[in-house]
């Protein structure tokens, strides 16, 4: 995310995209029903060397923490690797316990996975625990 595309940093465009989608969610997450939350790899450690457990929960689900989420955002700084299985692993312990929630990832990134995972595997497997994904996944200058 700190290379360049079109007309600026990567990490630029991703967190305007984030903003813009966050903000369309506000309406949505006055209903109480609604929580959101902020998994963020790459941003912790630099490469080299590659550590691909470099993923942290940076805001756990709540009710009404889009500001909060918005604010943290502006925070991150690009670093280090792209663990996606792995981020996805332990995303599994953020979602809270819910009978009936409907789980859903965003995933931006700009590279592929560069760890040994498998995110297909990994959102196969949650799946067949009842956790509901629906990974939209938005590459940012990939060919």
């Amino acid at each position: 995310m700190y290379g360049r595309w079109e007309s600026g940093a990567k990490i630029d465009v991703a967190q305007r995209l984030m903003g813009q989608m966050l903000d369309s969610l506000q309406g949505i997450q006055a209903d109480g029903n609604f929580q959101l939350a902020l998994r963020v790899y790459g941003h912790q450690k630099p490469v080299p060397p590659q550590d691909c457990s470099d993923t942290r929960l940076e805001v756990p689900f709540g009710n009404g923490n889009i500001y909060k989420i918005k604010r943290v955002l502006k925070t991150i700084k690009p670093k280090g690797t792209t663990p996606i299985a792995g981020s996805l692993m332990k995303s599994e312990n953020d979602f809270p316990p819910c009978k009936d929630c409907r789980n859903i990832i965003i995933l931006i990134t700009d590279g592929v996975e560069a760890c040994d995972g498998d995110p297909c595997i990994v959102s196969k497997r949650l799946q067949k625990k009842g956790i509901i994904l629906k990974p939209f996944v938005i590459g940012i200058g990939l060919e």
